[in-house]
């Protein structure tokens, strides 16, 4: 029996199956090419935006969440989501900001609105944990002004890291349920993404709407007055994402100033390059808010192609448009996709089937854009959704990438031979087949009993 996840029938799915066993999920040696996925199919459509999707590191689970409150854990299977578990949050007010699932498999994660961040046992018949963000408000709970922005596990799923909109970093003992350490003022502002190192709970990295990456040693920070270890700046909007590459080296941030940076962790900035970064990102988040952005109703527009265009335009004239900075340490930039309304996420490709070739992110304007990290060109776009894609997740070790998106579908790009369609194909790059892609019809499979139960309500 074949557990691939490539196209049924085609000659890579024949050769992909021979590096299976039957008494394990992981592939013995890839003999696949290093394919890039590139047909977009709807694979399910939830009542509200999708907000986070992402695979388990191990690739047997997808978890996902969107604005109605509901955490979906899905069973990879043949390139589909089979739901395995459904968790209802409490104190969503607005959305769930974001969702983990811890690398054993044990625990998933989640943010609100809300002033503590929830943790829940999997496949465990346990009470939700509460892990409160700030111990000086009594009702902390009920602190709606102040919740985790970002989530993160250590690699050994012994604690968990959380970021927020005070500036403030978290991080907590799994085991007590405590929190062990708190850094105040990580940050001027929001704390939008964060996460620890591979391999290390010693390594924080954090990213902010100052537009600053920093990077903390735990073992040399002191709590009355935390200190970063290495700084670095050149994004001139506020940061969205941060993706790791897992070798202590190279880090990459996705930005509002429509932008991907890499960074060489040995290159950092001087500590007094900082606040002149500051002040520049904070009069270019007056100047513009992304937050605020006409970009909506793409799901209605006759010509999906000319209004992606017409965004992507005033977003680039708007980045023009703002101040520059004078010292950028990063070692390359990407430019060519669209970041606006929500903290869109771009990652690294998967080192076992791509050996982390490529970059690969979510758009404002509907697409899946990836792009070869050492050309720093796009060598793939995938026209699929018809509103922001704001979370993408490639599996780690089949060419399989699941796509969320505010248009209320959760997608899946996997690999076609461009040689069988012509619409793959263009001059300067590939361009993925969208002849699955959404037009406002409903012909998509459905959360039928989702909608029915907010219904009944």
């Amino acid at each position: 029996m074949t557990t691939g996840l490539t196209p049924k029938g085609s000659i890579l799915r024949q050769i992909n199956s021979r590096q299976y066993r039957s008494h394990s999920y992981y592939p013995s040696k890839s003999i696949v090419p290093y394919v890039i996925p590139n047909k977009f199919n709807p694979l399910l459509r939830y009542s509200k935006s999708a907000y986070c999707g992402e695979f388990s590191p191990d690739g047997r689970y997808f978890i996902s969440s969107c604005q109605n409150g509901r955490i979906n854990i899905y069973k990879v299977l043949n390139s589909m989501l089979v739901n395995e578990f459904t968790f209802y949050s409490n104190s969503v007010q607005w959305t769930i900001i974001d969702t983990k699932l811890s690398p054993d498999n044990r625990f998933v994660a989640y943010s609100s609105w809300s002033g503590s961040v929830h943790l829940i046992p999997f496949r465990e018949d346990q009470t939700e944990i509460q892990l409160v963000l700030s111990e000086s408000s009594a009702m902390a709970y009920y602190d709606f002004y102040r919740c985790a922005f970002s989530l993160s596990f250590s690699e050994d799923s012994k604690e968990l890291i959380a970021g927020t909109n005070s500036g403030i970093i978290c991080i907590y003992d799994l085991n007590t349920c405590s929190k062990v350490v708190s850094i105040n003022n990580a940050h001027i502002t929001d704390v939008n993404t964060v996460s620890f190192s591979n391999n290390s709970n010693h390594i924080i990295y954090s990213a902010a709407d100052d537009g600053v990456l920093k990077i903390w040693d735990r073992r040399i920070l002191s709590e009355s007055r935390p200190m970063p270890s290495s700084v670095f700046v050149g994004h001139i909007h506020g940061i969205t994402y941060h993706d790791s590459k897992g070798d202590f080296r190279y880090i990459l941030t996705n930005s509002k100033d429509q932008t991907i940076k890499l960074w060489d962790t040995r290159r950092p900035a001087n500590y007094n390059d900082v606040r002149s970064a500051e002040r520049v990102v904070q009069a270019n988040s007056i100047y513009w808010d992304y937050r605020h952005d006409k970009r909506r109703n793409l799901l209605y527009h006759r010509d999906l192609d000319k209004k992606r265009a017409e965004i992507f335009k005033d977003l680039q004239d708007r980045r023009k448009n703002m101040t520059k900075i004078e010292k950028d340490v990063s070692v390359a930039t990407y430019e060519g996709h669209a970041v606006s309304a929500t903290l869109i996420r771009a990652r690294f490709s998967p080192a076992y089937s791509t050996l982390q070739k490529y970059i690969y992110t979510g758009d404002a304007t509907g697409k899946v854009i990836i792009y070869d990290i050492d050309t720093t060109k796009i060598v793939s776009v995938v026209s699929s959704h018809g509103d922001v894609v704001r979370d993408v997740s490639w599996h780690p070790y089949e060419p399989l990438i699941v796509t969320s998106s505010f248009d209320q579908i959760i997608g899946s790009i996997t690999y076609r031979d461009p040689s069988e369609c012509e619409q793959c194909v263009s001059a300067d790059y590939m361009e993925g087949c969208g002849e699955g892609e959404y037009e406002g019809s409903d012909v998509f499979e459905e959360d039928f009993e989702e909608q029915e139960e907010e219904e009944a309500m």
